[in-house]
């Protein structure tokens, strides 16, 4: 390979050339520092989710669900919106032989008229959550022969309360269709019977009074009609 040909020009500028030379050399090894530095810092993280040198670092964790849409509905499910709802048409044909439902009387009558139960903790309950109420009644007006369902729509600490108090009052409580049923029947001095009849599942919760009223398997129909098809 030929030789380099002499560098030519004024022996008094060489120094300039040197000068701005080395500037030039200087500068790109600092470039290329501060590259290195930046590409190293980049690609390590620390401990805590930044990277050396301060820069934060993309995280796989998704978005936060928020709470709302995080914490499930008790009442999702089944939910009628009216007392013809809750019984199968072959129930209140056999009701309406005898009784009235919701007859006009009972709108205005004590709220005790329009509980399913005679306890006043289990009714404060009810009272406290949304509900529907279903009064069996002589729609001439009070008698001897009546019955209340409640279908209370509970959450998962109502539904708790409602167990607890049932339980303590001496109830007879067992599984029966995918729920829990509580019962308690009375005498009333040779006049008759009274009691009440409670169930609870997936969020609702029904609560019924009768005294010398009720076809046989009323709980099981109302249960059959609200959940159907589950």
């Amino acid at each position: 390979m030929d030789a380099a040909p002499s560098p030519t020009g004024s022996p008094s500028r060489r120094p300039l050339w040197f000068a701005l030379g080395a500037v030039g050399v200087l500068l790109i090894v600092a470039l290329i520092v501060v590259l290195v530095v930046w590409r190293g810092g980049a690609a390590t993280p620390s401990s805590d989710g930044t990277a050396a040198g301060g820069r934060a670092t993309p995280t796989a964790t998704a978005d936060p669900v928020p709470v709302s849409s995080a914490v499930p509905d008790p009442a999702a499910g089944p939910r009628p919106t009216s007392c013809d709802e809750i019984y199968s048409p072959d129930m209140l044909a056999t009701f309406t032989q005898t009784h009235s439902l919701n007859p006009a009387w009972t709108e205005t009558a004590e709220a005790a008229t329009r509980m399913g139960t005679l306890d006043p903790d289990l009714s404060a309950l009810i009272e406290s959550a949304d509900h529907l109420s279903c009064v069996w009644a002589d729609p001439e007006g009070g008698s001897g022969s009546g019955l209340v369902t409640n279908v209370v729509f509970v959450t998962a600490e109502q539904s708790t309360a409602a167990r607890e108090r049932l339980t303590a009052m001496g109830q007879t409580c067992y599984d029966e269709l995918e729920g829990l049923r509580c019962v308690i029947e009375t005498d009333t001095d040779g006049d008759g019977v009274a009691g009440e009849s409670h169930f609870l599942r997936d969020g609702i919760w029904l609560a019924t009074s009768f005294v010398n009223a009720g076809p046989d398997g009323y709980t099981h129909d109302i249960v059959a009609t609200i959940w159907a098809g589950e």
